[in-house]
Parts: C-alpha cells; structure tokens; sequence
C-alpha cells in the first residue's frame, strides 16, 4: 500500500501519556496534537509503587529520512509543532533521544526497536536501491540503524518495493537481526527472516528477558505481488503473533512486544489478501495471549498510545510513533522483582511521545563521513538538470481540473506502453492512461527542470505495466474513482480543498477518506465528473474520438503497478489480462523522457479531455465542449473548457496520443447516467 505520504489526516487520538489500571489517569489532548511533557504521567491513585522499570523505544515509518532534509524542496523541513508537519525530524535526532533514555535510564535497561518501512522513501534510498555506485559502502539505512544501535527491526510493506535481493542487503548489512514472522520463504516453508528474538536486559541489576515477536500486514502479496509471488507468502498476523508469544513465554520471557506493520482495526474493512484485513492491530493485541506491549505503524499516524484488555487478563498498550522519524514512543514498563523474576506491573506501564523537534541532531551520528558522503551525493543528483520548461507547471489544482503537468505524465506512460506492444497482439486498441495527483504543491518551474522536480512530482517507486479494459469497465473504473468527491448541490462552485477542511475532495468513503494518490484521471478518452449526482452515477458524456464509447470496445490502460496489483480496491484491473510489464520504473521514464524531450513545452501533450461540474456539462457533439446540452452553460468550477488554456495550447487539438488516436475531438453523451454498483474496498 501507499502510506498518506503528505500526512493530511490527523491521529486517532493523540493521547500524550497514559497510566493503566482501575480509574485509569490519562492526559488527553482529543485530536491536538499539542507538544508533550518529557516526563510520565504519575501512576493512578491507589497502585503499588515499583520503582524499577524496563525502558522500551520504537519507531516506525522512518521511510529514509536520515537527516531533517527534504530532498523535492532542497532545504529542511519548515520548522513546525502543528500536527503532520512537525519538524524538524530524522535520525540524527532520533540518535539524539536514544542518547539521553539511555544515559538517564541505564543503556542495560533500554530496549531499541523499529517497526518497519525503512528503506524506501526519499532519493537517498532510492539511490541506495537503484544506483548504489553512487553512495559508500554500507546500505545507508542499515548504517543509520547500526550507529543508533537498534536491538531489533520489523519488515514492513515498503521494504519488498525493491525486491527480496535488495530486503537481503539491508538485512546483511544491519548489525541488529531483521525479524518477520509472518513472512513465509515457499522453498522452506519458515520465515524469510528471523521470527523473534530473546534479549536479556539489566532492570536495576536483575537480568530481564524481553520477548519480541514481529509481523507485518498482508497487504504486501497485492501491492508488490510481482516481487513476491512465487517466492514467499504471508500468513496472518495475528495467529502467527499468538503462536510466538506463547512460545516466547513458555522460553522464559519477562516481558513480550509484539511488533506488527499494520494500524488499528478498522470496522468492517474488507479483506486485502486470502480474507484477511490490511489493518488488524486492535484484535491482535485484545486477542493474542501473553503480550504486553504491542508498537503499530503503518497508517501513519501519531498515535501514542491505545489500550485495551487483552485475553491474559491485563491491559495491553499499543503505540504508534509519529511516521518520518517525527518521534519515538517511550514505554515504561515498570517490574516487581518480589517473586523472584520480573513481573510486568500493568496498571503502571506509561507511553511518553519524544518529538524529535524538540532536540537538536546528535553531532556524533550527523558527523558519519559514510552517511554525509551520501546525503551529498543524493542532494547532487536530484540537482542535476534534465531538461527546461516553457513555463510554470504545477499540480495545484490537478485533483479538480486537467493540469498540463498530469498529461506529461500520462503521455510518458502511454508511448511507453504503446511502443512496447507495437507490431503484436494488441497493436491497434487505443491507449489511455491513468493518472493521479499525488503532491499538491509540485512543480515544473519555467527554466530548468531538475531530477527533484520530476521525483517530487512522481514520489513513489512505481512500475508500469499495461492492462486490457472494456468500456463498460473503464465506465466503472472512473466511477469509482470519482468517490474522491463530496456529494455538493446543483450548481455549487467546486472547492479543491479536502473534506476535513471543508473542501470536496479526499471525501469519507466506506468511513475512510479517500487520499489524493488513489483517485485516478484517465488520458486518452473525453469525460465530465458531476459531483452533484451520487457515487456511482458521476461519468458523463464518456467518449473517444468524438463517439461514445461501447461497452465493448477495448482499450489498454497504461497503469502504474499499484493500481494494477489492486491498491485502491479499483474495480476488474487485478483480473484484466495483461498486455505488457516490463517493470519499468514510472519515475526512471520521466526523468529518460524528459532528457529526449530537452524542452518541455504543455503544447506538445496537453490534451483537456475531463473537467469536474455540479451541474451536468459535458462534451457534446456540437463542438463546444463544456456546454451542457441545450443550454450552452459553463462548468460550476469556473473553468470554460471551450477556452484556449494560458499556456497556449488548443483544448480539441491536442496532440496525438500514443495510439495515433485524436481524442480531443468533442463528443456527444454516452450512458454516462447508467449507475454502477461500486465494490467494497480494503485500501
């Protein structure tokens, strides 16, 4: 799955610091998210004093920022406390937090873990998976981890984006041991990695064993199901979790953490793999026996600490750190040594969220001439020039309106797959693309064209591939994803904006907002989007060189790995036929395009073949698109689609498409008023 990686949703609950028990005590911020005190919240009334406590930290979600550098803008973070856009953030300030706990704490009585999602996200670990000839030695991220010196990290989703052989790498080269349980090698039939690790740790000089059981989410076997199939799969997560914590318990553990990649469990999520959900956290910690503290990520989210009861009679902490190295969750796990071994004291255990904007990076781990030696080099190639623009591009306003920077990208997806299944089978059925805004402040400055425009622009590592759609289930692909949108009256002007804003776009569907990197636009083919109707009767006017298309006309759709793997739960792509994946890299076929192009100028690829409205227009044949039949009205976002755009190319004659096709002809209505019963979804 793609994780929000813009950080536009707020946390479930952003409890600052929590005591358990009878009459629990909890400072409770409801969704601020407010800075914490540093120090725990003292113990509920009437509970037990024990004065000596095992120390857990984790993180999740680091997603390769070592240090606080945003490699699309080329400077750091904006320095905030607000909420998703805390900074400064990375590593180096992590290394920072891990420091003080363990000087304060004893190091002997700190346990150091990471919950996965590690080694994709930015350029330098893009360039560490693709072009490692570019950096030093190590794999960057393992050689952060070694100088903060973890005890144990977990696999999540991210870390198949590059294929087992690079997950090996980063697991050689990582000093501390790689643990998943729940990912199976089919040669073997055990783990891929280790399941579960033993530590013996020092509580005020009694030897304590924590257990550590690791698990990821499912989701993966769709998302990356090219790099997996075949070669591992995984099993579910919550019946692998109980299994080893059993286990760890009867070997002896004091104290067992549950590490799992996933969220909280969501109300009637659909499944995402063989039945089971992408998010499950919530069951397994209620449900799995002899766990004490269960570290979740994945959504990210900063949700420092949940409780609930568990099937072994005590309360369970879950805690979720803050994603990109923002925080790291420290649990204090109080121990009564009366018995003669280490008992957990629960109603005592407390969750203290360290923001690493609060400190300043640590001189020793930002000074690793390795890890400097790579961060330059990273900041040089995403500097490097591949091209000029005639004029400003920006994603803006991609998410409700046709945007010259959106049909770059489309273009590039469509000729490449058009080239490639020229002169066999398909060669003839038009091409279309899909499309998506992922970022909505990236940008093409008029000028020079860097690598880190194009990367933030195209943020993930997605493939390309190509797939075979009928037309009615194109129709129901562009219904779907017109999901994105708020139901407005007839007539409301469109607001841009998110719904948790009071705008119209990331609407609630199915109770989850739908983010920006799953609504798709689709290139090659005339639409209208009229957000005043209900889900599943919006597509109006759907038609390709100048006809409506048929239901059972065929077209390739040009679509990114992701899509086609069935993230975003988007309707027939994970049983099309497919037509070509070459596992391309999107990213890698922008940046080559662009190099050929030298010059990129919107006349040579801008097409506006969609427009959103509330009330009815659409593309008719008498030529003037944006008129609604009979009336010669304008769409209600103010746009007029029969207008020739700034940048001085001609709506209606664009360029040719990949398939030799002009679809910027206008059209006349097709069945865009037939409803189309939308699947559930589990992205």
């Amino acid at each position: 799955m793609h994780d929000n990686p813009f950080g536009t949703n707020l946390s479930r609950r952003a409890v600052l610091a929590g005591t358990l028990g009878a009459g629990l005590a909890m400072s409770a911020v409801g969704n601020s998210l407010a800075a914490p005190s540093t120090s725990d919240t003292p113990a509920a009334p009437g509970a037990t004093a024990a004065t000596s406590a095992l120390t857990v930290l984790a993180t999740t979600d680091i997603h390769g920022h070592v240090f606080d550098w945003d490699y699309f803008a080329d400077a750091p973070f904006p320095a905030s406390d607000q909420g998703r856009s805390s900074a400064p953030l990375g590593m180096s300030r992590v290394a920072t937090i891990v420091k003080q706990v363990r000087a304060e704490k004893g190091a002997d009585s700190v346990v150091m873990l990471d919950n996965g999602d590690t080694i994709q996200g930015t350029p330098l670990t893009y360039l560490a998976a693709k072009q490692p000839e570019k950096l030093g030695r190590d794999e960057v991220m393992a050689r952060a981890f070694n100088l903060v010196g973890y005890d144990a990290a977990n696999i999540g989703n991210h870390e198949f984006n590059y294929g087992l052989k690079e997950l090996d790498r980063f697991k050689s080269d990582l000093e501390a041991p790689l643990l998943c349980a729940n990912v199976i090698d089919l040669t073997t039939g055990k783990p891929l990695t280790q399941g579960t690790l033993m530590l013996t740790k020092t509580v005020d000089g009694h030897p304590v064993k924590v257990g550590v059981v690791a698990v990821t989410t499912p989701g993966s076997m769709v998302w990356d199901k090219a790099n997996l199939a075949g070669k591992v799969d995984i099993a579910d997560p919550v019946k692998t979790a109980a299994k080893y914590s059993v286990k760890l318990r009867k070997d002896g553990a004091d104290v067992v953490v549950v590490l799992i990649h996933a969220g909280l469990s969501e109300d009637q999520a659909s499944p995402i793999y063989q039945g089971l959900p992408e998010n499950d956290a919530t069951v397994l910690a209620k449900s799995v026996p002899e766990v004490d503290l269960v570290v979740i990520g994945h959504t990210h989210l900063d949700d420092p600490v949940e409780i609930v009861d568990g099937i072994s009679g005590h309360k369970v902490v879950i805690t979720q750190p803050d994603y990109w190295a923002r925080s790291v969750s420290q649990v204090t796990i109080p121990l009564d040594f009366s018995g003669g071994k280490a008992a957990v004291v629960h109603d005592q255990v407390t969750v203290t969220p360290r923001y690493t904007r609060d400190v300043e990076e640590d001189k020793e781990f930002a000074s690793d001439a390795e890890l400097q030696a790579d961060h330059k080099a990273t900041v040089t190639y995403v500097n490097s020039v591949v091209a000029t623009s005639t004029t400003t591009l920006t994603t803006e306003r991609s998410m409700v309106e046709d945007t010259p920077i959106l049909d770059f990208i489309g273009k590039v997806q469509a000729d490449t797959v058009a080239q490639a299944i020229k002169g066999g089978k398909y060669d003839g059925i038009p091409v279309i693309a899909q499309v998506s805004p992922f970022s909505r402040t990236a940008a093409f400055p008029k000028g020079e064209i860097k690598i880190k425009d194009i990367a933030g622009l195209y943020v993930f590592d997605n493939t390309l591939a190509g797939i075979l759609l009928t037309g009615t289930q194109l129709k129901d692909y562009l219904e779907y994803s017109a999901k994105y949108f708020k139901q407005v009256k007839k007539g409301a002007t469109v607001n841009p904006a998110p719904a948790s804003e009071g705008g119209d776009t990331q609407a609630d569907y199915q109770g989850k907002p739908v983010w920006d990197y799953n609504y798709d636009a689709i290139t090659g083919v005339k639409y209208s989007i009229d957000i005043s109707k209900p889900v599943g009767e919006r597509i109006l006017g759907l038609s390709w060189q100048g006809a409506p298309v048929a239901d059972d006309q065929k077209f390739v759709l040009a679509i990114n790995n992701y899509r086609m793997s069935g993230g975003g739960g988007y309707p027939h792509v994970t049983q099309a036929p497919v037509v070509w994946d070459e596992i391309l890299e999107i990213r890698q076929l922008l940046i080559d395009t662009a190099s050929k192009m030298k010059t990129i100028d919107p006349k040579d690829f801008f097409d506006r073949n969609w427009f959103v409205t509330t009330t009815g227009e659409t593309w008719p044949t008498d030529g003037k698109p944006g008129a609604k039949p009979g009336d010669g009205s304008q769409p209600a976002d103010g746009s007029q689609p029969g207008t020739k755009p700034a940048d001085g190319s001609q709506p209606g004659a664009g360029t040719n498409p990949a398939n030799g096709t002009q679809p910027g002809r206008g059209s006349q209505p097709g069945n865009g008023d037939r409803p189309t019963v939308l699947p559930s979804t589990g992205f």
